[in-house]
C-alpha cells in the first residue's frame, strides 16, 4: 500500500509537470513565432511548410519600424527580398507612439493609484451608511461594457478639448482602472489586522502616521501587483485609443493597427514592434514577480 501511494504520488507530480511544460509551451509558441517573423523576409511569411526559423535574420523589420530613414533602397541584399517594395507607402517611424504610450501608462496608473489606495483604505477602515453597497458599486462599474461609454466619453473629451491630447486618455484610463484598484486594494487592506494600527494610534501616532508608516508598507506587495495589473490593460487598450487620439497622440497598440497596407499586412515590421512592446512589460515582470506573487498570495490567503 505505501508502495502505491508513493508511485502514484509520483506519477500524479509528473503528470503535474507535463501539464505544466504543455501549457508553457502553448504561451511560448505564438511569442516565439512573432520573435523569429520579425527576422524573415517577406517571401518566407507564407512559405508551406511553415518555417520556424528564418533563413537569414534580417534585421532590416526593426528598421523599417523605428528608422526607416537608415534603408538604402540601392541595396541589392534587401532589394531581392522585396522588403523596400513590401514597406513601400509604410507608417511613419514607431518610436513616437512608444513615447505616447509610456507617458499615458504612467499618468494614468499613478493617478489611478493615488485615488485608489485613498478611496480603498476609506472603504475598508470606515463604516457608515451604505459603505457595503458603495463598494458592490464601485466594482459592478467595471464589469460594464467599455463600448457603452464609449461615445458619451467622445463627446464630453471632445467639448472640453482634450481630445488628441495625453491628459484626455490619461483621465478616461484613470476611469477606467480606478474600481478595479479600489477593489483591489480594499482587499489587501482588509487583510491587516486592526490591532497593528490600533497600536500605532495608542503611542500617539496620527491617521496619517498610520496610513503611511503601517497600512501602506505592508500593503505594498499589493500595490505592486495592483499597479502591474494596471500596467497590463493601459499598455494594451484600443477602444479608447482609437476614439481619443490623433496622429500625434496616437499610442502602440493603435499603431499596429496602420501596418495594413495596399500589398497587404506588413507582418516583419508588425512583429518587429510587437516584440520591442514586450520588452518592458517583461522586464517589469521579471522585476517586480516577487512582490506580485507575494500580494497576490496575500489576497488569496485572505
Amino acid at each position: 500500500m505505501k508502495w502505491n501511494r508513493k508511485t502514484g504520488g509520483v506519477f500524479s507530480s509528473v503528470g503535474a509537470h507535463v501539464i505544466v511544460i504543455i501549457v508553457a509551451i502553448a504561451f511560448a509558441l505564438p511569442l516565439f513565432w512573432v520573435f523569429m517573423t520579425s527576422f524573415k523576409a517577406p517571401t518566407e511569411y507564407y512559405a508551406m511548410p511553415p518555417k520556424f526559423f528564418p533563413s537569414h535574420f534580417y534585421p532590416i523589420h526593426y528598421q523599417e519600424a523605428f528608422a526607416p530613414w537608415t534603408i538604402d533602397p540601392d541595396d541589392r541584399e534587401y532589394s531581392k527580398s522585396y522588403f523596400i517594395e513590401e514597406s513601400s507607402g509604410s507608417v511613419d517611424p514607431i518610436t513616437p507612439n512608444i513615447i505616447n504610450s509610456l507617458i499615458i501608462v504612467v499618468g494614468a496608473v499613478g493617478l489611478s493609484l493615488l485615488v485608489g489606495i485613498w478611496a480603498a483604505y476609506a472603504l475598508s477602515r470606515f463604516r457608515f451608511r451604505g459603505s457595503d453597497d458603495l463598494g458592490v458599486w464601485i466594482l459592478s462599474i467595471r464589469m460594464m461594457p467599455p463600448i457603452v461609454i464609449a461615445v458619451p466619453l467622445f463627446w464630453m473629451m471632445r467639448s472640453l478639448k482634450l481630445q488628441g491630447t495625453h491628459l484626455g486618455l490619461i483621465v478616461v484610463y484613470v476611469l477606467i482602472n480606478l474600481p478595479f484598484v479600489v477593489w483591489m486594494m480594499k482587499g489587501f487592506f482588509d487583510a491587516i489586522p486592526k490591532e497593528l494600527e490600533e497600536s500605532a494610534f495608542i503611542d500617539g501616532g496620527s491617521r496619517g502616521t498610520v496610513i503611511f508608516r503601517v497600512s501602506i508598507p505592508i500593503a505594498f506587495n499589493g500595490i505592486i501587483a495592483t499597479a502591474l495589473f494596471c500596467v497590463y490593460l493601459t499598455w494594451t487598450e484600443f477602444l479608447f485609443a482609437t476614439l481619443l487620439t490623433n496622429k500625434f497622440s496616437a499610442t502602440l497598440p493603435l499603431a499596429l493597427s496602420m501596418f495594413r497596407q495596399q500589398r497587404g499586412l506588413l507582418w516583419g515590421t508588425m512583429s518587429a514592434v510587437v516584440v520591442v512592446a514586450l520588452i518592458p512589460i517583461i522586464v517589469m515582470t521579471i522585476l517586480l514577480q516577487k512582490q506580485m506573487i507575494k500580494g497576490l498570495a496575500a489576497g488569496a490567503l485572505k
